[in-house]
């Protein structure tokens, strides 16, 4: 596999000198002048697919990272068994997206959705309508059984009607959770499992 690796000295020169097609940030959160969370959120405002690693030595910097996304959070001190924890299965998480599709049939004629394209699902019986960034498509499928395939992309069914993409949860607040700006409501006997989902997706921070 080809690759290359750039290397900043600050979140400013980095978004001035942002590469094209970058599939993996590693950043300090500690920076001067412009820190790591802050670049981040620049950063999002124009690549939305850019799989983001945070390094810091605070815990509370947690839930800020779901207004960017965070892919993954590596404790300080760092070592090269924790950069390779963490950046292995990203890059085997890049190499899936490209290649993972759902087929659907919707009306009269069958589409594809890229998977991690998918914002959420939500159930219109006897259908479910999936949300994604440009586009809704309706198909008549129950929402068991689209759990079941989407299970192993990192999404989760945090209510009997919906199923959520965890990578784009943006805060989790009592008996609901906030995805994509839309509040999303969590049934109160899945709130547990939703945590611990969260907290495998974002890693280090919270094992």
């Amino acid at each position: 596999m080809d690759y290359n690796i750039h290397e900043f000295s600050s979140g400013k020169e980095l978004l001035r000198n942002y590469p094209k097609n970058l599939d993996i940030l590693i950043i300090d959160i500690q920076m001067e002048i412009l820190n790591g969370m802050d670049t981040s959120r620049k950063i999002r405002e124009f690549d939305e697919n850019l799989e983001i690693i945070f390094m810091t030595s605070f815990p509370e910097f947690m839930q800020e990272g779901y207004e960017v996304k965070a892919y993954r959070y590596i404790l300080k001190p760092i070592n090269e068994k924790k950069i390779t924890k963490n950046i292995l299965p990203c890059i085997d998480e890049i190499m899936k997206k490209r290649n993972n599709y759902l087929t659907i049939k919707v009306k009269n004629y069958v589409d594809r959705i890229k998977i991690d394209s998918i914002i959420y699902i939500e159930t219109d019986r006897p259908n479910i309508v999936i949300y994604t960034h440009d586009n809704t498509y309706t198909t008549k499928m129950s929402i068991s059984k689209i759990e079941k395939i989407l299970s192993e992309f990192g999404f989760f069914r945090c209510h009997n009607s919906y199923i959520i993409n965890l990578k784009l949860v943006q805060s989790m607040n009592g008996n609901s959770v906030v995805i994509n700006g839309k509040s999303i409501p969590v049934s109160k006997y899945r709130v547990k499992g939703l945590k611990l989902a969260i907290t495998n997706i974002l890693g280090d921070i919270i094992c």
